[in-house]
């Protein structure tokens, strides 16, 4: 095989003029990649049964512990499957039991194994039908339901891990299928273990997309390997890690490998520690560890480190860095966030939770005045119980004086994963010796704001404990799962901006899009029918990562091909002088709207209050998307650092501050515009704060209780273009209302009459107050307008800009009046084509479409 000598390979970040970049052996290279894998390449079958036959060459070796997986799909129906075999072909050896299914059901029990085998598999089963099989024989029928709550396990049929599969070996698969209705079958063969290494199937689709990423010039490939965790006493085997990586360099040699890994632990160390294991309010375990665990943390660390180390023996010319992974989905969030059971009662959590408390107070007395508890103890602390953790007394919102224990433990569940997060990637850095890159998932600030716990269940509210890590190069996260489709904005998850602000750091967009060529099932969030709908989805995004100075990679999430398309990699191509510009002028994003999230605030939301937050942190970004200007993601800590300069702040969630950081903010906004959402100043360090309140916004606010968080227009606020209620149609508590607001600053009001909704101009700034939970475009353009902002568009269509590019985006069908800054001439960046002259220009747009303007000479 051929691999790319060392030469000293060093992939790093680097960030010149404020502008992120991705730098091989120093050089400026695009920031694109490619996410795959071999999975399946799905056969049809339908209800005319039929004979499948396909050869694989084994990727690894399984010395006698190979199995075979068949899945369905997600779709209700049955599958009959007949006459199964696997032969070595070159010697006839039998590598399975030939599976006819003519004997009883307790001997086809004894080889194949339905999973999930417990109370989880809610949708299928499979039994011996006489007749239904090819020529009237037996036939093996499984029968799918629709799921009771509509979420789908991972149901499938494995063969007893038994067979002898041989790296290098050709096998043969035959066996005869038929469904009623047409669905695509997946045949895979793998060897387990703690990460199951995949040995082959049919024909994967994963080469060929690595060669029409290369073709491109998108030599960066992220994929998935085992990561050997061995019993001690017991050596690594690094053949699934090896057989991965040469997969790829076979496809392309010069492949730039960034491999995602695991560090879950494996389950003969979850038996052996099962105090470091999490654990649930119910008792329940997963595979997951205690994050706070110091026994996992060094034991995790030093397996990255010895996967590091190995690979950058075995491949130093082609490993261009490395991405740990773990928790929900390897993302670093906790296990089971989204669900509806609290985690945190471990015993290495109770050891983790006393102490952090050992850490934050300097002695008992101090804690027990934080917590008005007269008992607290820092070495006896318990856990907070379930019902404490599950109540609301004051609404939305926690009062951070009477439940200062609730959110000591929301913020030492932050910082044990901030904490592991950082550890492990110093591990990773000294590995590779500092020359390689280093990729967490972390940061999902605005995303959690649905989670029916509440934020602070997720452990991703440290971040500026992660941006200050020296041993991490990239932070990522997949494009937002809502208002990601056709002629949506397909936000970001994160505080993007302020991991450019570091200095050292850069934000990548995993862009899991749901193409054309992804399978069309129940599952498949706002997927594209057609290939121009790809086109136009994925030339969003690039803008939107092009004009921020963000990476991605293009990800083939189910590993069946969906970038398998030459026509979607030629749009790659197309789209190169855009990054080309920004490669070799370093452009900051620099946008006049700033959109700023605290962190601390975010853990106050208490649970089961997600529908009224949702529209505060979650939806605000899609409201934002379409106001017609560009705007950008930070942490509310960097505008108290006088770091964000903007005309207009967004202030998400300013609910908790101190009265040092509110003079901060305040000198740091001085003569812009600010939105405050909900509550802002509700809270400082002794509790509410009416005064804090005032201080911000510049509105006498009181609590006010109508029965819905609901805010409808007044003349006043019809005139300046607001055309509907604002808000959520549910009960908030509590809601607040600018009691000294005149009828000439009073936008929108509660059912009460109460001003909701009110701007004011207090010396040279613009003050506007949201007290329901919601934005709308119309509501932020009437303060952009106000705050000298450059709107491009005002018909709601998404607007991405930096140095001469300007990308607009149609979110309805019609004419998009666009406005830009200079008389110049105006092409379009992709094809050349002359368009017209500013400053005005109207483009005829479906919902959907994208133009791509340069503005001035090329």
């Amino acid at each position: 095989m051929t691999r790319q000598s060392a030469d000293g390979l060093t992939v790093r970040v680097k960030v010149t003029n404020g502008a992120p970049a991705l730098l091989v052996n120093g050089k400026r290279v695009r920031p694109r990649m490619f996410f795959g894998g071999p999975g399946s390449n799905p056969i049809r079958v339908g209800p005319e049964g039929k004979r499948i036959t396909f050869e694989f060459t084994a990727n690894s070796t399984a010395p006698d512990d190979g199995t075979m997986h068949l899945r369905f799909g997600q779709k209700a129906g049955q599958v009959w499957l007949d006459d199964i075999s696997v032969v070595d072909v070159e010697t006839s050896r039998a590598v399975m039991q030939r599976a006819t299914f003519e004997a009883d059901e307790r001997s086809w029990a004894d080889q194949w194994i339905v999973w999930p085998w417990d109370e989880k598999n809610t949708v299928g089963k499979a039994a011996i039908e006489a007749g239904g099989g090819a020529g009237g024989s037996a036939a093996l029928a499984v029968t799918l339901s629709d799921p009771p709550d509509g979420r789908w396990p991972d149901f499938h049929i494995y063969h007893v891990p038994n067979m002898r599969i041989e790296r290098g070996r050709t096998y043969r698969v035959s066996l005869w299928c038929r469904a009623e209705p047409a669905r695509d079958l997946s045949v895979q063969f793998y060897r387990p273990g703690a990460t199951f290494v995949h040995l082959g199937g049919p024909p994967s689709r994963f080469e060929s997309q690595i060669k029409l990423a290369a073709d491109a010039g998108v030599d960066f490939v992220s994929f998935v390997i085992p990561t050997p965790w061995p019993e001690p006493g017991h050596d690594p085997d690094w053949s699934g890690v090896d057989a991965e990586c040469d997969r790829i360099l076979r496809a392309n040699p010069k492949a730039l490998l960034l491999p995602r890994f695991g560090l879950d632990p494996p389950a003969w160390w979850a038996r052996e520690y099962p105090d470091d294991m999490m654990q649930w309010e119910d008792g329940s375990r997963r595979h997951t560890a205690v994050p706070a665990s110091p026994r996992y943390r060094k034991d995790a660390a030093e397996r990255a480190a010895a996967l590091v180390r190995h690979l950058e023996e075995r491949y130093p010319g082609n490993m261009a860095g490395y991405h740990p992974c773990g928790q929900n989905t390897g993302e670093w969030f906790y296990e089971e966030t989204w669900g509806a059971l609290l985690n945190g009662y471990a015993r290495a959590d109770l050891e983790g939770w006393r102490t952090w408390l050992l850490a934050h107070y300097p002695d008992d007395a101090a804690l027990r005045k934080a917590w008005r508890d007269p008992a607290a103890s820092r070495s006896g602390a318990d856990l907070p119980t379930t019902e404490e953790r599950r109540g609301n007394p004051n609404g939305v919102l926690r009062n951070p004086a009477a439940e200062r224990k609730l959110l000591d433990f929301a913020q030492y569940q932050q910082d044990a994963m901030a904490d592991f997060v950082c550890e492990t990637a110093r591990a990773v850095r000294q590995a590779s010796e500092g020359r390689k890159l280093v990729v967490y998932f972390y940061g999902y600030a605005y995303e959690f704001g649905g989670v029916v716990l509440g934020p602070s269940t997720s452990g991703h509210y440290a971040m500026r404990r992660v941006l200050e890590c020296p041993d991490i190069d990239i932070l990522c996260s997949p494009i937002s799962y809502g208002d990601r489709g056709l002629g949506e904005t397909g936000p970001v998850m994160s505080a993007a901006e302020s991991v450019a602000l570091t200095g050292a750091k850069m934000w990548l967009q995993e862009d899991d899009t749901r193409t054309h060529e992804s399978p069309d099932t129940p599952d498949a969030i706002a997927r594209l029918k057609t290939p121009a709908e790809t086109e136009r989805v994925l030339t969003r995004n690039m803008m939107n990562e092009a004009t921020r100075n963000l990476a991605t990679w293009w990800m083939d999430l189910g590993m069946e091909g969906w970038f398998d398309d030459p026509g979607i990699w030629d749009l790659m191509k197309r789209l190169e002088p855009v990054d080309r510009f920004f490669m070799q002028n370093p452009t900051p994003y620099r946008p006049e709207v700033a959109s700023i999230m605290d962190e601390r605030s975010m853990l106050l939301i208490g649970p089961n209050v997600y529908r009224q937050t949702y529209p505060l942190t979650y939806g605000a970004r899609h409201q934002l998307g379409r106001m017609g200007a560009p705007y950008g993601q930070y942490l509310q800590d960097d505008v108290l650092a006088g770091r964000v300069k903007a005309r207009m702040y967004v202030f998400h969630s300013a609910w908790r501050m101190s009265a040092e950081d509110r003079q901060k903010l305040l000198r740091a906004t001085k003569g812009a515009a600010c939105v405050w959402l909900y509550a802002p100043g509700a809270f400082d360090e002794d509790g509410p704060s009416p005064e804090a309140m005032r201080q911000l916004t510049g509105f006498a606010l009181r609590s006010v209780e109508p029965s819905r968080g609901m805010a409808t227009p007044t003349p006043v606020g019809t005139a300046l273009g607001l055309t509907g209620p604002i808000g959520v149609d549910l009960p908030v508590r509590p809601l607040f209302a600018a009691a000294d607001a005149r009828p000439e600053e009073t936008l929108a009001t509660y059912e009460d009459g109460s001003a909701a909704i009110a701007m004011r101009r207090t010396g040279t700034e613009w003050s506007l107050f949201v007290g329901v939970p919601g934005l709308t475009p119309e509501l932020l353009r009437v303060v952009a307008d106000k705050a000298g902002v450059h709107l491009y568009a005002r018909d709601n269509a998404a607007v991405w800009a930096n140095g001469p590019f300007v990308a607009v985006q149609a979110t309805r069908d019609g004419p998009v009046a666009v406005r830009l800054r200079s008389r110049a001439t105006v092409t379009d960046a992709i094809t050349g084509e002359r368009i017209g002259a500013g400053p005005s220009l109207t483009l005829d747009m479906r919902k959907g479409d994208i133009r791509v303007l340069r503005v001035g000479n090329r």
